[in-house]
């Protein structure tokens, strides 16, 4: 592929553009990447996935450095929660050594997981909402670090190891898991989800950069170019989601994660 002046200057905003919607809906934005490279510049689906690895890497890395000053995440936390996640993508690079699968029907039973995360996040969100509006509402302050997640850490487990199993499959980071089961099953507020959720996304990346480095087709070039421009959108959506209110944070994701399934199914 030829790069133009033109060329480059629209696969940095698009990176800019995909940079900013992924780090407030703490999804890494493989989707966007991996969509952009095929549909609108033809890329072999396998070589989009791949090079959509790499983006990730680059773009959570900004927004995870920026949400670590805002402390809305920890290296700790991030990294516990993380290493179920590796274990996905590690048990995904064996199996499809061996095993050939129809991408068509992950992608389906993918796009319905998503869908289900995404209309019960609705349901929740609306829910606390009415509630709130005839309580008088108080004040609650936050603490990362007491925090009781571990009273449901169990059942969060299965959800991280399928969010690193489609990152490495798909190219699509695996936030769009990790997200609404922080929120939901671990019950940390909105902020802070999207953002522990997009540290697990760049370490999980760390580890299937360097698989699809070794056994991928990555063009290196490309996704250089996407990765500027979604690293200053990381960097301006991890700002602008700190300020959004948590009702609309929470219908934001609701809304990213049910087009990003609807996507999927078509």
């Amino acid at each position: 592929m030829e790069l133009s002046f033109y060329l480059v200057s629209l696969l940095i905003l698009l990176g800019l553009l995909s940079g900013i919607v992924s780090v407030i809906a703490g999804i890494g934005g493989g989707v966007f990447f991996v969509s952009i490279m095929t549909l609108l510049f033809l890329f072999p689906i396998n070589v989009a996935v791949d090079t959509s690895t790499f983006i990730i890497l680059f773009s959570s890395l900004a927004g995870f450095i920026t949400y670590l000053r805002q402390k809305r995440t920890k290296v700790r936390l991030s990294l516990i929660f993380a290493a179920f996640s590796i274990l996905g993508s590690i048990l995904s690079s064996i199996l499809f050594s061996f095993v050939h699968v129809e991408s068509n029907v992950l992608k389906i039973i993918f796009a319905g997981t998503l869908l289900i995360a995404g209309i019960n996040m609705i349901y929740k969100t609306l829910k606390t909402n009415k509630r709130t509006k005839n309580q008088t509402e108080e004040v609650i302050v936050f603490s990362l670090d007491s925090h009781d997640y571990k009273s449901n850490f169990k059942k969060s487990i299965p959800y991280f190891i399928l969010a690193g199993f489609a990152a490495n499959l798909l190219g699509i980071g695996g936030g769009i898991i990790n997200s609404p089961s922080l929120n939901i099953i671990l019950d940390f507020p909105i902020h802070n989800s999207t953002a522990i959720s997009t540290s697990i996304v760049f370490f999980t990346a760390i580890y299937n950069t360097l698989v699809k480095l070794i056994t991928g087709q990555i063009d290196v070039i490309v996704g250089i170019i996407i990765s500027i421009g979604s690293i200053f959108g990381s960097i301006i959506g991890a700002k602008i989601s700190k300020k959004m209110p948590k009702f609309y944070l929470k219908l934001f994701v609701a809304v990213v994660l049910i087009g990003l399934a609807i996507t999927m199914f078509f």
